[in-house]
């Protein structure tokens, strides 16, 4: 199955973001069973594609870790993506510093969408209103998450 099909070809057109990078770049994003995209903390893989291909896919590392979000990221850098599209609410400020560090290229799409369809059509370069968002969310979680283990 042919995902992100046109990624690089219509954004390229549009503003040169892989900043002379390879064309076909490594992308990595947290993605469910039926291929739609999940924040950081909640998907249940973690995958990378390259040329339209799932290449690496594992389980999510950030389900059985304390900080969910910096897990993801951290795990991309280390398989070698060089674009990251995250879900709306996963780019927490931790998690935009480690990708932005190793000069990984951030988009953000609504969750709920499938790798399958045409995302060029809703993905975003991330800004500082999703950053701030992202980490709010994360606080909120965090905070819930404290609230239900002491029941």
């Amino acid at each position: 199955m042919n995902f992100l099909c046109g990624f690089n070809y219509k954004f390229n057109k549009k503003a040169p973001l892989t900043r002379g990078r390879d064309m076909n770049p490594v992308i990595c994003t947290t993605i469910d069973e039926d291929l739609s995209l999940n924040i950081f903390s909640r998907a249940k893989y973690l995958v990378l594609i390259k040329n339209g291909e799932i290449i690496h896919r594992e389980a999510n590392p950030a389900l059985n870790s304390i900080s969910k979000r910096p897990t993801v990221a951290r795990r991309c850098v280390e398989l070698g993506a060089n674009v990251v599209i995250a879900s709306h609410g996963s780019l927490c400020y931790p998690s935009y510093q480690i990708l932005r560090r190793a000069g990984v290229e951030i988009y953000v799409v609504d969750a709920g969408k499938r790798i399958d369809s045409d995302l060029i059509k809703v993905i975003k370069p991330v800004n500082l209103g999703e950053v701030i968002y992202s980490s709010l969310l994360a606080v909120r979680e965090r905070i819930m998450e404290v609230f239900s283990h002491g029941q």
